[in-house]
């Protein structure tokens, strides 16, 4: 009987597939398969493969004949699965020599549709810490629930405590339950684990949390984590927008957390908007007349949202690089603000809260306080990060206070 199948896309990675394959066959659970996927790579990657199913008879390799993005190697390894559960690797990364076992014997003891779990992460160079640690949290510090929960709960609090990733080097399923839901990845685009992760969290209805740092993250010059943004990502990110909107709706699943997944795909879409609209034919990258017409809305909507993008660059105008700033707001609006002002190297002391119950004690290593007890200086700007709902109250607050704002402008 299989146990596991571990599902490898494998793309231009020789120097590191050899330690991947080595932490998975290595496992100390022995009944399981691996089936790489060799994404038409150009070096020797689909030869390395090869070479490891001649010695161990658990890997599977399938050479594909032309290049189609991981999704599409995910789907073929997820068809092919024979496995009670199924976890999708990277061929760059690795995992911790128990945990298979460690998941399967979880899985299988509360009968779970899933799991989720956390990572530790091997940086190439100080250069790269330095740059990403802040994208990247390895380990969750929210409080969680050591029991079984939906995923629609579960995903719920994530986002409450500002936690969810949607990776799924940190997730482990049941192989039946991602079939019989056509829970599939969606192929020929980037980001497409933030479709298929929300898909699998909110229809799963046994689920855990597990703390445990049984994945290992590469960080490395060169891959999809340390890249810049490209027109790939627009598309990708604008394809899960439309999927998710048409999922959330077919099933009704419009709970916190997934209104906010949803809500953070907007946001992405707007930033990289500019840049993709400046192609001379933005509409080539969609594939049917449905996602034609929708971006055709989403660009029309955009045009007539020149006040937003004044905003935004009044903003940055407002703030120079060696201002002290405050971030009004602990939730997801704070934390992608936050986010900016620290890429931009702008001096962050912390989140101001009108009130501290539910709220973390720290974000980003950086103080959470009910602002009525914060100590602002006189050349410090307070950063408002809240929605439209809640800022005319907050703006008061500040004001009465006498301390220097500037509202950060959001689209609800």
């Amino acid at each position: 009987m299989i146990k596991v199948t571990v599902v490898i896309p494998v793309y231009n990675v020789e120097a590191y597939l050899p330690a991947c394959l080595d932490s998975v066959l290595g496992q100390s659970l022995e009944e399981i398969e691996i089936i790489c996927i060799d994404d038409a790579s150009p070096d020797r990657c689909g030869a390395i493969l090869d070479e490891y199913a001649e010695k161990d008879k658990r890997v599977k390799v399938i050479h594909l004949p032309e290049n189609h993005k991981q999704g599409y190697g995910r789907n073929r390894g997820e068809e092919a699965a024979r496995g009670k559960y199924i976890y999708f690797l990277d061929s760059d990364d690795m995992i911790t020599g128990t945990a298979l076992e460690e998941m399967y014997e979880i899985a299988e003891a509360d009968k779970l549709d899933g799991i989720i779990f956390d990572s530790q992460v091997l940086y190439e160079s100080e250069e790269l810490r330095k740059k990403h640690h802040l994208a990247y949290p390895p380990k969750r510090s929210g409080h969680y629930e050591d029991a079984v929960m939906t995923g629609s709960d579960l995903l719920d609090a994530f986002v409450a405590q500002k936690e969810w990733n949607v990776y799924v080097q940190r997730q482990f399923w049941r192989r039946e339950y991602l079939q019989e839901n056509d829970i599939y990845s969606t192929e020929g685009i980037e980001h497409e684990d933030e479709i298929f992760s929300f898909k699998a969290m909110l229809l799963a209805e046994r689920m855990r949390y597990v703390p445990k740092d049984w994945f290992i993250r590469r960080y490395r010059e060169g891959s999809v984590m340390t890249r810049g943004y490209t027109d790939d990502d627009f598309h990708g990110y604008f394809i899960c927008f439309r999927e998710m909107i048409d999922f959330a709706e077919k099933y009704g699943k419009k709970s916190d957390g997934a209104l906010e997944n949803i809500y953070h795909m907007y946001e992405r879409m707007l930033a990289l908007y500019p840049q993709f609209s400046a192609q001379e034919d933005p509409l080539s990258w969609f594939r049917t007349e449905e996602e034609k017409r929708a971006y055709r809305f989403f660009a029309y909507e955009q045009d007539l949202n020149d006040h937003y993008r004044s905003s935004i660059n009044k903003m940055n105008r407002l703030v120079p690089l060696d201002t002290k700033i405050w971030i009004y707001g602990a939730g997801a609006i704070g934390v992608r603000v936050c986010r900016r002002f620290l890429r931009d190297g702008n001096q962050v002391r912390g989140f101001l809260v009108t009130n501290i119950s539910g709220n973390s004690e720290k974000l980003f290593g950086l103080p959470v306080i009910e602002q009525a007890q914060a100590d602002i200086g006189e050349d410090e700007l307070v950063i408002v990060a809240v929605n439209n709902k809640l800022k005319p109250e907050i703006c008061s607050l500040l004001e009465k206070r006498g301390v220097k704002f500037a509202e950060y402008p959001t689209w609800r």
